[in-house]
């Protein structure tokens, strides 16, 4: 009966790590995102200006 119920103990172990894990995944996903799109806003902003001077 104790080795089914360390099974258990260790098997609901296993899937909250699990889900942190993924969790954590997801944030580094959004974050790589972000800086990869803050990134597309700056060379569009610099070609803006760039265009702009040209234009006067």
């Amino acid at each position: 009966m104790k080795n089914i119920l360390n099974i258990i103990l260790q098997m609901q172990h296993t899937a909250e790590m699990g889900d942190a894990q993924s969790t954590e995944k997801f944030y580094v996903v959004v974050g790589v995102i972000a800086v990869i799109f803050i990134g597309i806003v700056g060379y569009l902003v610099s070609i803006d200006r760039k265009i702009n001077k040209l234009e006067k």
